[in-house]
């Protein structure tokens, strides 16, 4: 990928330029661009020293680090900059969350919890996130800590890493309910908000959504239950604990709709091709109304029920709810509840490309610094995607290689103009 690297590393000063209101004084703006310019850089341990050991203008370790964990600049004032900063402003809101593996316990955050990134219970610590998938792009728009209520309530732990004293024990799902908020006070479009199970398992999650007025398409678990057809209800001594009437349908399990649906109802969807071909599965789609809290009265608009079978000998079943429009194409549902893979895709690229799990600090305001930061980075990156002529946009990290070869080359550039006033001052020492 051929890059002006003059004209590339002035896109990336303006680019940076236009976060320095956000730093309470000018020589933060300057740590910032530094910091970043070291996420870009070809540092095998992008931690502190490693990022300064390939930069051309290191300037002083301490100044830096003080930097990022103790001066008084606030991460969610940049965020709130980079947001406005997307270029695209519509597409689909994807809710996640991702994990950081840690040896040590001392880190804020960390405890024994699921982590993805190793597929089993290990220490780590979990970011809830926010991110826009458009047509060519994902955009990171949140990441922050979860903390666990045993970490709120441990006065100990959160003194040593600085936690925030407004800060309280708040669910993923609550911090997700926040990040949707932010997102739309921000003027952003949000087509559907898809999430994992871990979130559309959530009535509250679900309902907080539709209450908004927005589409969700969400993972669930084989346990759900909906109705069918409407339920008829029986007189009841107490009207807040309804029950069904003789005859009257009764809700049933995702699993069960599955295993007694009719093999002829399922049909095979495509919903895009990948880089081996075709991505498909049989569908089971109907429409039903959930059914949790129906026994105290509470009833229901109509959703999509989405039951999925993998091709193949080892076929699995998995489960979507979706409030999409009744008359939207099965075809079309099925496309839109699948373009949540995309933010695994940036999950790899935030940690591969930007360095997003090499922060070693122990502090709550450290960390929340480097995420924004390696947004930031990520950001530019994306942004310089979208600047090429051809059909097919260059992959993430073929844009990172080019902008990490211009910094690698600023290094040697400086490194040999030292070497040259070296050898120049012992052939000719001034005090001499």
């Amino acid at each position: 990928m051929a890059v002006d690297a003059h004209a590339l590393m002035k896109r990336l000063a303006r680019f940076l330029d236009g976060f320095a209101s956000c730093f309470v004084r000018g020589a933060h703006a300057g740590h910032a661009k530094r910091y970043v310019m070291g996420l870009l850089s070809d540092a095998e341990s992008k931690n502190m020293e490693g990022l300064l050991s390939r930069l051309a203008e290191p300037g002083d370790y301490q100044s830096l680090q003080h930097f990022i964990t103790h001066s008084t600049w606030s991460a969610s004032r940049v965020w709130e900059r980079l947001v406005s900063t997307v270029p695209e402003r519509e597409g689909y809101l994807l809710i996640d969350d991702t994990s950081i593996p840690k040896q040590g316990s001392s880190s804020v955050g960390v405890m024994r919890q699921y982590c993805g990134a190793l597929g089993k219970t290990a220490n780590c610590q979990v970011l809830v996130t926010s991110s826009l998938r458009t047509k060519h792009a994902t955009w990171p728009l949140c990441m922050e800590l979860f903390l666990p209520e045993s970490w709120c309530a441990d006065l100990d732990r959160r003194e040593r890493t600085r936690v925030p004293k407004d800060l309280q024990h708040r669910t993923k799902i609550a911090m997700a309910l926040q990040q949707v908020d932010s997102v739309l006070a921000a003027g952003i479009r949000v087509r559907c908000v898809l999430a994992d199970a871990g979130y559309g398992e959530a009535t509250e999650f679900r309902t907080e959504l539709a209450r908004r007025n927005l589409h969700y398409a969400v993972g669930v678990s084989k346990a759900i239950k909906v109705f069918l057809e409407p339920p008829t209800y029986k007189p009841s001594a107490r009207p807040s604990r309804p029950e069904l009437a003789r005859g009257s349908a009764k809700p049933l399990t995702l699993d069960e709709i599955a295993q007694a649906a009719d093999p002829k109802d399922w049909v095979r969807l495509c919903w895009r091709k990948g880089a081996k071909g075709k991505l498909e599965a049989d569908f089971l789609l109907l429409r039903a109304m959930p059914a949790h809290h129906w026994s105290h009265g509470a009833k229901h608009d109509e959703v999509w029920v989405i039951c999925e079978r993998t091709l193949g000998k080892d076929s699995v079943r998995k489960f979507y709810l979706s409030n999409l429009p009744s008359d939207m194409s099965p075809r079309e549902v099925v496309r839109i509840t699948h373009e949540r893979w995309a933010v695994e895709m940036q999950y790899r690229d935030l940690k591969q490309e930007v360095a997003l799990d090499h922060f070693e600090g122990r502090t709550y305001p450290g960390l929340a610094r480097h995420l924004v930061l390696t947004a930031l980075a990520y950001i530019f990156l994306q942004i310089e995607r979208r600047r090429s002529r051809t059909t097919t946009l260059p992959s993430l990290n073929a844009v990172r290689r080019s902008v990490t070869e211009i910094v690698v080359a600023m290094l040697f550039a400086c490194r040999e103009r030292f070497a040259k006033m070296v050898a120049n001052f012992a052939r000719d020492p001034p005090f001499l």
